[in-house]
């Protein structure tokens, strides 16, 4: 059964992929933002890989996206950050 369902998923992917190009590119025609403060305006960052000294990432995310995965990195270091603390206490 896994057999028969891992070429069907590999035939799936690129018709899944074409179909989001195509809703991205229908959008943009529609209208650009300009307005670097917008929350739809999409910013593209160049990130580095883990892993790896020379890879290098694109990520493309709008600035209200890049505010959730700021929020969303600063909630999970400050919760990292509560679980290891020794709970000394310091006058």
């Amino acid at each position: 059964m896994a057999v028969t369902l891992v070429p069907l998923a590999v035939l799936a992917a690129p018709a899944a992929a074409q179909e989001a190009g195509e809703t991205s590119s229908q959008e943009e025609g529609e209208a650009q933002i300009t307005d670097k403060q917008h929350p739809d305006y999409t910013v593209c960052r160049t990130e580095s890989v883990i892993g790896s000294r020379a890879k290098k990432r694109r990520v493309c995310l709008t600035n209200r996206e890049w505010a959730r995965v700021a929020r969303e990195g600063r909630s999970l270091a400050s919760a990292m950050a509560e679980k290891n603390s020794s709970g000394l206490i310091t006058n």
